[in-house]
């Protein structure tokens, strides 16, 4: 499979390179290559903890990892696992759709995210609203990690914030002029 790597802070040798091949090298088994638009592995060190994220696009979704911690190794090998699962479980999400319909797939989702508490604005970033239905969003939101996510309702034309509320459960906010 074939990715970027973008280092900030580290020099990444040809033996970490290696393994980084190595064990990245079993997310083809689980997502066919042809599907894989592009694929980034972003490693920063900071004091000494170093810092993986793996960003996937896929047609029509973003899949994304970050893990951190003291050792390199350690580090990629949780990532590669968790992105691993991530895959798996987006395969499956997609088979559930298609197979026992939207309202299961909406119900087993709302119980899987977890509560974000970050109080300070820390990161900026722009992505493009695109039009998709609500079971794409959600889709999209636990793909991304997120406990949010913005999209054009195709079904409305309207911008939709898809959240997760405290009790686990899944809301939206339709925005209207």
């Amino acid at each position: 499979m074939d990715y970027n790597i973008y280092s900030k802070d580290v020099t990444i040798t040809d033996s970490m390179k290696d393994y980084i091949d190595k064990r990245f090298s079993k997310v083809s088994r689980v997502v066919n290559e042809e599907k894989v638009i592009s694929m980034d592995l972003r490693l920063t060190k900071e004091r000494a903890f170093y810092n993986l994220e793996a960003t996937a696009h896929l047609p029509g979704v973003v899949v994304r990892v970050e893990e951190k911690g003291s050792d390199f190794y350690s580090v990629v090998d949780s990532a590669s696992d968790s992105f691993e699962r991530r895959l798996k479980r987006f395969k499956e999400r997609t088979r559930l759709k298609h197979k026992n319909g939207i309202r299961e797939t909406l119900e087993s989702l709302s119980s899987k995210f977890e509560e974000d508490k970050a109080t300070v604005v820390t990161r900026r970033k722009r992505f493009t609203i695109k039009p998709m239905t609500e079971e794409e969003a959600v889709l999209q939101m636990e793909m991304l990690g997120h406990t949010f996510f913005v999209f054009i309702n195709i079904e409305t034309d309207e911008v939709n914030v898809l959240y997760t509320r405290r009790n686990g459960n899944l809301g939206i906010i339709e925005m209207s002029e």
